[in-house]
């Protein structure tokens, strides 16, 4: 699928999805109400967003502008579910349909109603018993005398796991699914094919859907374990040819070469989930008080231990843009090796994930109780982030095939700008480090003593040469410096130990490097939460006095009339008069 990417740059004004954050659609809902009308919301939404965008079947094929910049919109955080349907619909499902239809007049119609948001398109690949596995998937599709095809799910370990597939959302449900071609008794390799699943009221006729309980902290959509049960394909349904491939392994990458775009896709979420995230916890910073010394109230923002976590996140944040465009920019190149393409999509999942996971619990627990509560938007989020680090490739697998195949030499990633920036020194020195654990080895890769002593390397190698990528991006971009000193020294933080032994720093010397880089930072951190643009999404009640006192006004009120006397011969009750004061 490599020449896909040829296309020329096609610059593309991008859409404001502002109007549809701020419309009724997107009002807190409440949690009380029926699971059947939290998840058409979701639907309405996601349908909502799409239609924004209106993406074209180009824009996803060849990976225009718009079609990035829809995963890291503003309004993505305010509905992580719906994502999930946008991104399986277009990204997976459209993605993989339209090199197909483009060559195929008769696929079109079914293209144009996916990209419509007229029907659900779902993408079926991962099993109940084949994960990571999933180039073993079980599912079949046999071809029959008439070049038809019987699509089964031949025991429960061979169910599809996880996209949603119920009958819900009031339109039809439609799905790319990856089974296992058998023609004459032969395993011909893994094909894409094209298969109704219902009409969103009820399933289709061979097609059962039982649904799985809703994900902890998410919006309801009815992800499911998906059976079929010799479902008659018509012969059209096949996307590729019958012929079998001379290397299954290359021709399964092949076939889901969108999964490797969602890494990339899915990772930049992340991005739009801190700005939001480090918006409502600043903003809560600066209002909150607590008595001074001098009994006076004093902004919760004064404690380093407030600031620090704040700032960090808002260095990343701005860091992490420049890394995501950087790096989507490199992922298309027509000439590069789609190993590398794995890897730079690998690695910038890595660092996004650990960046995000490690902020956004951080950030919710400086805003105290209020951090628990999912209508101020961090919790949510954070939850929401756990399913991206595990979709389209969970991290640690990502980064241990990686950081082996570098290991083993079979290529390599895209060299420092600056060899000698302390983080390409530091990536230098893990790489140096692994390979000679490697070396003194005398085992192959798949060895027990690989398992035992390289495996538990392999994430952070990965992440230091994610850590260096992004800096060279933000340099690149021209980033202020302030910001990136602070990203610096956070990296620097995460294996401080190889900086003592290694690069002639103290633990002063670094606590000394973030204190500089904040100090720095800290007067603008009003503009800076301002520049995150998550200003008019945000519906978190915690930002502002107006937005609190209007959340309060709006929970149920109890009161009554109620007597109790919690100690004989004494009453509670309600004083008519004000007492005269002592």
């Amino acid at each position: 699928m490599s020449n896909i990417f040829s296309e020329p740059n096609v610059e593309t004004s991008l859409p404001s999805t502002l109007n549809v954050a701020t419309s009724n659609l997107f009002n807190l809902v409440d949690k009380n109400q029926d699971i059947n009308v939290r998840a058409q919301i979701v639907y309405d939404r996601a349908r909502a967003i799409s239609r924004a965008y209106a993406l074209t079947a180009e824009d996803v094929v060849y990976l225009r502008p718009k079609f990035w910049a829809l995963h890291t919109d503003h309004i993505a955080p305010l509905d992580g579910a719906a994502m999930t349907l946008i991104t399986i619909q277009y990204n997976l499902a459209a993605g993989t349909l339209a090199p197909y239809a483009f060559k195929r007049p008769e696929l079109r119609p079914l293209l144009q109603q996916i990209m419509n948001f007229d029907v659900s398109a779902q993408y079926l690949l991962s099993e109940v018993g084949h994960g990571l596995d999933s180039p073993h998937l079980e599912t079949t599709a046999t071809l029959l005398a008439d070049g038809s095809f019987d699509l089964h799910t031949p025991n429960p370990r061979a169910a599809k796991w996880m996209p949603p597939t119920g009958p819900y959302g009031n339109m039809p449900r439609i799905a790319t699914v990856m089974a296992r071609l058998m023609v004459n008794g032969e395993d011909r390799g893994v094909r894409p094919f094209v298969v109704a699943l219902g009409n969103g009221k009820e399933m289709c006729k061979g097609v059962s859907a039982k649904v799985l309980p809703t994900r902890a902290g998410a919006n309801p959509v009815d992800h499911a374990i998906t059976y079929f049960d010799h479902v008659h394909l018509p012969k059209e349904a096949l996307l590729g040819s019958l012929e079998k491939p001379h290397d299954l392994r290359q021709n399964f990458l092949d076939v889901i070469w969108r999964v490797g775009v969602g890494s990339l896709a899915l990772s930049n979420l992340t991005v739009a989930a801190l700005r939001a995230s480090v918006y409502v916890a600043g903003k809560y910073s600066i209002r909150r008080t607590v008595t001074g010394a001098d009994g006076k109230p004093l902004p919760i923002i004064a404690f380093r231990t407030q600031q620090l976590p704040i700032l960090h996140t808002l260095a990343q944040t701005f860091v992490l843009d420049a890394y995501g465009k950087d790096a989507a920019q490199r992922f298309g190149a027509a000439d590069l090796d789609p190993r590398v393409r794995h890897g730079i999509a690998a690695t910038l999942k890595a660092v996004m994930v650990q960046h995000c996971q490690s902020d956004l619990y951080s950030l919710a627990e400086r805003c105290g109780a209020q951090g628990l509560f999912e209508h101020n938007q961090i919790i949510q989020s954070q939850l929401e982030m756990r399913g991206v680090a595990i979709a389209e490739g969970d991290v640690l697998a990502l980064c241990i095939r990686l950081a082996s195949e570098l290991l083993i030499g079979r290529y390599e990633m895209p060299e420092p700008a600056d060899p000698n920036s302390i983080l390409a020194r530091h990536e230098a020195g893990l790489f140096e480090e692994a390979r000679t654990v490697v070396m003194g080895l005398g085992a192959g890769h798949r060895s027990e003593a690989f398992n035992r002593l390289v495996l538990p390397l392999c994430q952070p190698l990965i992440e230091s040469i994610g850590h260096r990528m992004a800096y060279d991006a933000a340099v690149k971009a021209r980033v202020p410096q302030p910001i990136i000193n602070l990203y610096v020294a956070n990296a620097v933080k995460h294996d401080a130990s190889w900086y003592v032994e290694h690069a002639a720093l103290t633990r002063r010397k670094i606590a000394e490097m973030e204190d500089k880089a904040a100090s720095t930072l800290l007067p603008q951190i009003d503009e800076l939460l301002e520049a995150t643009g998550a200003g008019p999404y945000c519906h978190a009640p915690i930002v502002s006095d107006t937005t609190w006192k209007a959340f309060v006004d709006s929970l149920p009120h109890f009161g009554g009339a109620a007597q109790i006397n919690l100690i004989p011969g004494t009453e509670q009750g309600v004083l008519e008069t004000a007492p005269a004061k002592l």
